[in-house]
């Protein structure tokens, strides 16, 4: 048996099942497997199983400590169950690990409601506060450029409040009871580049926001009537953000890399460099 197989079946046994055979793709033969089984038996194996996963919970719930302390408690107990028992709470990268909590969690939670609101807020105000101190607004001459592509800002977001804003914040820092949930919702945008981190949304920002469920070049959004200026807004908000196109990607249509940067004086053009002389 090697060291890296050990290792490897030792990390796994500790983790919480998830259903998986812990001894796949190990070089482990049937007397080695069978000491391991007997190992997870022992007091002491059982204890660091123990240590490990209320140290997993822990990091879960300082993750979403928000959303999971409203919900009720049989529905949290099931949500950190089924997050720990899949691996979650194990990464060293919180921010990361949030964010991908917080959408495990949205996914069941009812819509509209409360605690999806305060879900996304507090996913919002993450994203946007990892990234707010390192921010700078990009420049707008790259909307010139030859195949200009945006997509949504990897640390913005939009949140919709099921009622008054402030009355719904307010009854969640404090644990009050929440009011009715409202048919219509009033958008907040969250984004690195705001003051606070965040200002009420203007229609045509939704709209953008719900067009760019995956990348759109720029000159799509001006023939689907979005304004430039718009754009410009949510790019100095951090709100969408440029494409930036792999290596593969450049070669495939016989780009260079300037043409995504900077097109010379003039409006976007949708054609390939390698269209033009054709």
């Amino acid at each position: 048996m090697g060291l890296l197989d050990i290792q490897t079946a030792l990390g796994r046994l500790v983790r919480a099942p998830d259903g998986r055979d812990p001894f796949r793709s190990l070089h482990l033969d049937a007397s080695e497997r069978a000491a391991l089984g007997a190992l997870t038996r022992s007091p002491g194996f059982q204890f660091t199983v123990g240590v490990q996963r209320s140290w997993c919970v822990a990091r879960t719930m300082n993750g979403g400590s928000l959303t999971l302390s409203i919900l009720p408690e049989d529905l949290r107990r099931t949500l950190l169950d089924e997050w720990t028992n899949a691996g979650g709470g194990t990464s060293s990268f919180f921010a990361a690990e949030a964010d991908r909590l917080l959408d495990f969690i949205a996914r069941r939670l009812p819509y509209p409601s409360h605690e999806l609101t305060a879900c996304r807020l507090e996913q919002a105000t993450l994203r946007a506060n990892d990234a707010a101190a390192l921010f700078t607004p990009p420049g707008s001459a790259r909307l010139n450029a030859a195949r200009c592509v945006l997509r949504r800002g990897r640390h913005a977001g939009i949140v919709f409040f099921h009622g008054e804003p402030e009355q719904i914040l307010d009854a969640l820092l404090e644990h009050n009871p929440l009011p009715p949930v409202s048919p219509h919702a009033t958008p907040i945008l969250f984004g690195p580049g705001l003051d606070r981190l965040c200002r009420p949304a203007e229609l045509s920002e939704v709209e953008l926001w719900e067009e760019l469920t995956a990348p759109v070049a720029f000159v799509e959004l001006l023939t689907n009537h979005f304004r430039r200026d718009a754009v410009e807004a949510m790019l100095r908000a951090g709100a969408i953000e440029y494409v930036e196109p792999s290596s593969k990607e450049l070669a495939q249509h016989g780009m260079r890399r300037d043409q995504f940067v900077v097109q010379p004086e003039g409006a976007c053009r949708t054609f390939y460099a390698s269209e033009e002389n054709s």
